[in-house]
């Protein structure tokens, strides 16, 4: 049971790091989340800013337009005072009335504007406060990754030599076909034998290829073509 005992504890060492590097893999994807996150936050303060910018001009414009029209209320009030005949009177009277009316019109929606100005300039003050907080989570994310990079990088740094090492069990004339296998497969190109069956596909083993396997032979699945080994007992 040497050889399965070696190609055991190998293929413990693969999974091993395996894991590590699936670790090593996960921390960039959790550092870039935590940026996707800030940046959507941005965007919507950008939005924000940029909606209450536009607000704020057409509050403006509106305001301009007001000051303009009440410049027009009051040139046509002294025309009223100079009217001649009851008609021209009438006509300005009437011009007036109906400056006045649009005028009202125009501070309702200075008024709507304003207010929508003020709400967003609130919208503002949440947005910040929501991408202070998503800078502080990606900050916080990028030193724990680091933080444990460094101890997953020492551990890989070491089961390396760990794995080359416990490939010595593997014969030289079927070194070629693990490789592949390992290059095809990584941690998954050895699969251990429980009950005569592969557990990589489930495939059964032959009478023949289960004593080829107790004696210590090497023996590569006819279905799935994974390295096997004996489970311990």
């Amino acid at each position: 049971m040497a050889v399965s005992n070696g190609l055991q504890f190998l293929h413990e060492l693969h999974l091993k790091l395996k894991a590590v590097q699936e670790e090593l893999e996960k921390g960039p994807r959790l550092i870039k989340a935590k940026e996707n996150g800030l940046a959507k936050r941005q965007a919507e303060l950008d939005q924000a800013k940029a909606k209450h910018t536009d607000q704020r001009k057409l509050a403006d414009q509106k305001s301009l337009q007001l000051k303009t029209n009440e410049a027009k209320l009051a040139d046509l009030n002294t025309k009223l005072n100079m009217a001649s005949t009851n008609r021209e009177f009438d006509i300005l009277k009437g011009q007036i009335a109906a400056d006045k009316m649009a005028n009202s019109v125009l501070e309702d929606e200075i008024l709507d504007c304003m207010e929508q100005v003020d709400t967003l300039k609130n919208k503002i003050t949440e947005a910040e406060k929501l991408v202070a907080e998503a800078k502080d989570d990606v900050r916080k994310m990028t030193e724990q990754v680091t933080t444990a990079q460094a101890g997953l990088k020492d551990r890989a740094e070491k089961l390396h030599p760990a794995v080359a090492e416990a490939e010595s069990v593997i014969p030289t004339d079927h070194i070629a076909t693990y490789r592949r296998l390992v290059q095809a497969h990584g941690a998954e190109a050895l699969s251990v034998v429980e009950n005569n069956v592969c557990t990589s596909c489930n495939v059964s083993l032959s009478p023949q290829q289960g004593v080829e396997l107790r004696s210590g032979k090497l023996i590569f699945c006819i279905s799935c073509g994974r390295l096997m080994y004996a489970a311990a007992k």
